[in-house]
């Protein structure tokens, strides 16, 4: 049964973390070119008090975003989906870490990052996360 602290421990050898606590880790990871792409990984439980990884990449404000232009191309994902928070629409997929298998962090993280860093730079322009 793979823990926070086994996630931890995995992504500290594959990724270089720019900022952690007891439950976030925080990245800003090269993507494509000259781009980067802020992500967090968060520690979350379930109702039943499962523990999971929730992996979130900001995307752009709310505000100056083309909201259905986002959902229609967010849908093309095989993971996550769009959620927002503070006015900051973001990109967010979980995954649970009781199943034992850190091996299947890798894809969705790095596919979290690609769909976020994509539709920031589609509906903005700009490489502000």
């Amino acid at each position: 049964m793979a823990s926070w602290d086994d996630l931890v421990s995995f992504v500290r050898v594959r990724y270089e973390i720019m900022r952690s606590s007891e439950a976030e880790l925080w990245f800003n990871l090269p993507t494509t070119q000259e781009r980067t792409q802020l992500v967090v990984v968060r520690h979350k439980a379930d109702a039943d008090g499962q523990a999971w990884a929730q992996i979130e990449s900001p995307i752009g404000r709310i505000a100056d975003l083309d909201l259905p232009l986002l959902l229609a191309k967010a849908s093309e994902s095989v993971v996550g989906g769009v959620t927002a928070e503070d006015g900051v629409a973001l990109f967010r997929h979980s995954i649970p870490l009781h199943e034992g298998e850190l091996t299947g962090f890798d894809l969705p993280f790095r596919l979290v990052v690609k769909a976020a860093d994509e539709l920031e730079e589609l509906l903005t322009g700009k490489d502000e996360h």
